[in-house]
């Protein structure tokens, strides 16, 4: 799965992250890793959307490994994200790993990262 978003240099976190240092929190780069592995889980699952939130795989290490930054001066960020497992009990859940990728370059690689499915009524 990939998910690609164009940088603006105008956001809003350029200015408030590090003080004269603009960069993209690397929460948001972990969060869009995140948001790609629910949509899968959604694709998947499409019959839990009314009864299930999700919430983080636990019970594992996963792992960031970071070397870069996303600066105003980028142009593009790519997210890309495999599924290496999928858990159908307990709760449904994927894990997956990946990558963040600006103009290009492999900056993050996010591995044993995993949502599930929680039903709603617990």
């Amino acid at each position: 799965m990939t998910g690609a978003k164009e940088v603006d240099p105008e956001e809003w976190f350029f200015k408030a992250h590090f003080h004269q240092d603009p960069v993209v929190p690397g929460s948001l780069g972990i969060e869009s890793f995140l948001q790609l592995v629910k949509f899968a889980a959604r694709q998947r699952w499409p019959q839990l959307a009314d009864s299930h939130r999700f919430g983080l795989h636990t019970g594992r290490s996963h792992r960031w490994t970071y070397r870069g930054q996303v600066l105003p001066s980028n142009r593009r960020v790519t997210v890309e994200a495999s599924v290496t497992e999928v858990i159908e009990s307990p709760h449904p859940a994927l894990i997956a790993e990946g990558f963040l990728v600006v103009d290009g370059l492999p900056i993050y690689r996010i591995e044993e990262f995993g949502i599930e499915l929680v039903p709603i009524n617990i």
